[in-house]
C-alpha cells in the first residue's frame, strides 16, 4: 500500500520500531530527551526516580550513545540496560529498548521493556514495544491482550491505531493466525471502518478473497472514498479477473478523481494488461497534476515510446531528464533505444555513448556493437564487442548473448550454436543462455536439444512463462504430442496470463489440433493486443482455413504494409496467396 495512505503516528509507533530496524542505521534512532533523566521531576504523570548525577554515570550515558551512533550495538545495548537497571528511570529503559530493538536482541529488549513498564506501568509506548516483540517473535496470543488493552484505551485515534496495525499484520508470515487475530480486535469496533480494513487486509493475505472483497465494501461503506479500502477492493479483483477492477476503478475514480493512489494503481494495472494508450492516459492525467514529477514524465515517455510514438516521446524523456531524474543513465539509454528503433544510428549512438554508469553501462556499449553489425559491419562490430570490459558473470553473459545475436542475425546459426554452448561450458545453469541456445537449436532443427535445454530452464525457472511456451510452441509447430503441447503453453497462460505471445502459441496449438473456430477467436484476441507479424501470419492461416479468405488477405496484407521483410509473413502468404 502507498506511503500517502499509511503514516506512523505517535500511537503504535513502538509497534514498527522492530520491522524498522533491520533497514535503520544508529544515524536514524532517536536520541535521548534533552531533559536529564537523573533529575527528579514529573515526567508524563510519573514521579522520576533521584538520582545523583555522578562522573560515572555521564561517562555511561555517553559511551552508549557514541557506540549506538557508531552502530556498535552490542556495547550500547549492555551500557543502557546498565544505566536502566541503576537509575530505574523510563526514559533510559525506553532509550535502551530502542537500541536492543535495533540491534535485534531480543532477551535484551524484554527485560528493558520489563524496566520501562516497572518504572511506569501505565506507558501506551511500553506495551507497544512489548506488543511488536512478542509479535515478532511469533507469539500471537501472548500480544493480543496488550493489542485489546491499546485499542481499548485510544478511543480518540481507534482508527489510526487500526490502521498502524494493518501496516504491522503483514509482516508476520503466520497469515491464517494473524486473520484471526484481526477479527477478535476488530470484534468490538463495528462502526470503525479501519478496524474492517484491518480485517480485510488480513483476509487477503490468507486468501479469504471473498471475505476480504466484503470488508472492504464495508469500510468504503462507512468512510465513502476512502483510498485505502479503494485500493484493497481493486486489489481483490484484480485477483478475481480484469473487467471486474478495471470497471470499479473507472466507477470510483469518475466519483473521485482526486484519488492519485487510486489512479496510480490503476495506470500500473493497465501497463499490466497490456492497454498501453489507457495506461498512458492515466499517467497522462497524473503529471497534470504534478507536472514537476521525473518518476511520471519518465512513465509516460515509456508508454509513448511502446505506442510507437517516437516524436511524442522524445520530449517527454528530455523532460525527464531536466527534472533531475534520480538515474540519469536509464533516460539516456532509453533515448538511444528511441533513435535505434527509428535507424537513426549516430543520434543513438551518441546517446548511449552519454551512459556514464550504473547498470545500463556495458548494456548500452553493446548496443553500440548491435547497432554496427545491423549496418553490415560485423567485424567491427565484433571488434568493438569484444573490447567492452566485463568484471561480472552477468557482464559477460550479455557479451555472448549478443556475440550470439550478432551471429544469428547474420544466418549462423551454428556460429550462434556454438558459441552459447562454448559458454554454457562454463556456467552451465545460466538460465539465459540455455534459453537462447533452444532458439538457435530449434532453427538447426535439433529438437534434442531444444527440449533439454528448456526444460532444464524450467527446473532453474518454475515461474519462467516463456520457457513454457516456447517448449509447447515448438512441439505444436511440428505437431509433436499437441496434448503435452497444449498443457505446457495454458501453464505459461496461467503464469502470465494476456500475454498476447502466448496467446499466439494456444490459438496455433489450437489450429493444429483443429479446432479452427477457438483457433481464430484466441488470435483474434492475440493480435488485438500486439499487432505482431508473426501472429498476424498464424491468424491469417486460421481465417483462411476457416473460410473466410478475404479477412484473412486483410490481415496479411495490412501486417506486411509494416513489416515488408517479414519472414513468416511472405512464407504463408506464398503457400496460400498465388
Amino acid at each position: 500500500m502507498s506511503g500517502a495512505v499509511f503514516r506512523h503516528s505517535r500511537r503504535l509507533a513502538g509497534l514498527a520500531l522492530l520491522l524498522l530496524a533491520a533497514a535503520a542505521g544508529a544515524a536514524d534512532l532517536p536520541r535521548l530527551a534533552e531533559e536529564a533523566p537523573w533529575t527528579p521531576s514529573e515526567h508524563g504523570g510519573v514521579t522520576l526516580p533521584a538520582q545523583e548525577l555522578t562522573a560515572h554515570l555521564v561517562y555511561q550515558l555517553l559511551l552508549g550513545e557514541i557506540a549506538a551512533q557508531r552502530d556498535d550495538f552490542g556495547v550500547a545495548v549492555k551500557t543502557y540496560l546498565d544505566v536502566a537497571r541503576a537509575t530505574r528511570d523510563p526514559r533510559v529503559a525506553r532509550r535502551a529498548t530502542e537500541v536492543a530493538l535495533y540491534a535485534h536482541d531480543a532477551k535484551a529488549a524484554r527485560e528493558a521493556i520489563s524496566l520501562w513498564l516497572a518504572a511506569d506501568p501505565q506507558s501506551g509506548e511500553a506495551r507497544e514495544a512489548l506488543a511488536a516483540l512478542l509479535l515478532s517473535q511469533g507469539k500471537l496470543l501472548d500480544v493480543e491482550d496488550a493489542l485489546a488493552q491499546l485499542l481499548a484505551s485510544d478511543r480518540a485515534d481507534i482508527g489510526n491505531d487500526f490502521r498502524n496495525l494493518s501496516v504491522i499484520f503483514t509482516e508476520h508470515p503466520d497469515h491464517e493466525a494473524v486473520l484471526k487475530l484481526a477479527e477478535r480486535l476488530a470484534e468490538p469496533y463495528p462502526q470503525v471502518p479501519e478496524a474492517h480494513y484491518l480485517v480485510g487486509a488480513s483476509a487477503f493475505l490468507a486468501g479469504k478473497n471473498e471475505q476480504a472483497l466484503e470488508e472492504a465494501r464495508t469500510a468504503l461503506k462507512l468512510r465513502p472514498g476512502w483510498e485505502a479500502a479503494a485500493l484493497l477492493e481493486a486489489r481483490v479483483l484484480q485477483e478475481q479477473g480484469s473487467a471486474q477492477a478495471r470497471a470499479f476503478y473507472q466507477d470510483f475514480l469518475a466519483s473521485y478523481p482526486k484519488a492519485r493512489d487510486t489512479r496510480l494503481l490503476f495506470a500500473r494495472y493497465l501497463v499490466e494488461l497490456r492497454d498501453y494508450q489507457a495506461a498512458r492516459t492515466q499517467f497522462s492525467i497524473l503529471t497534470h497534476e504534478t507536472p514537476n514529477n521525473p518518476d511520471l514524465t519518465l512513465a509516460v515517455a515509456l508508454l509513448t515510446m511502446q505506442l510507437k510514438d517516437d516524436a511524442g516521446a522524445e520530449p517527454l524523456f528530455l523532460k525527464a531528464l531536466e527534472q533531475g531524474y534520480r538515474d540519469p543513465d536509464t533516460v539516456r539509454f532509453y533515448l538511444g533505444q528511441l533513435y535505434e528503433e527509428q535507424k537513426l544510428w549516430d543520434k543513438a549512438a551518441l546517446w548511449y555513448g552519454k551512459v556514464e554508469g550504473g547498470e545500463q553501462l556495458t548494456a548500452a556499449r553493446i548496443r553500440v556493437a548491435l547497432m554496427w553489425a545491423r549496418q553490415n559491419q560485423t567485424q567491427k562490430a565484433f571488434e568493438m564487442l569484444h573490447a567492452i570490459p566485463a568484471t561480472t558473470q552477468d557482464q559477460q553473459e550479455q557479451k555472448v548473448l549478443a556475440e550470439e545475436q550478432i551471429r544469428r542475425d547474420a544466418g549462423d546459426y551454428q556460429g550462434a550454436f556454438d558459441t552459447l554452448t562454448q559458454a554454457l561450458q562454463r556456467t552451465p545453469n545460466a538460465p539465459d543462455l540455455l534459453y537462447e541456445r533452444a532458439i538457435v537449436a530449434d532453427k538447426l532443427n535439433r529438437m534434442d536439444i531444444l527440449e533439454q535445454d528448456l526444460r532444464q530452464v524450467i527446473a532453474l525457472r518454475p515461474q519462467y512463462a516463456h520457457a513454457y511456451n516456447a517448449l509447447g510452441y515448438s512441439l505444436a509447430d511440428r505437431s509433436l504430442r499437441l496434448d503435452e503441447a497444449l498443457g505446457l503453453i495454458k501453464e505459461a497462460l496461467a503464469l502470465a496470463p494476456n500475454d498476447p505471445f502466448i496467446m499466439d502459441s494456444l490459438g496455433w496449438v489450437q489450429f493444429r489440433l483443429g479446432r479452427i473456430p477457438e483457433s481464430v477467436a484466441t488470435l483474434k484476441s492475440a493480435y488485438a493486443i500486439q499487432n505482431d507479424p508473426e501472429i498476424a501470419a498464424h491468424l491469417g492461416e486460421a481465417l483462411w482455413v476457416s473460410g473466410d479468405q478475404v479477412a484473412a488477405r486483410q490481415t496479411w496484407e495490412g501486417s506486411l504494409k509494416a513489416n515488408p521483410d517479414n519472414e513468416a509473413l511472405l512464407a504463408v502468404m506464398h503457400r496460400f496467396v498465388h
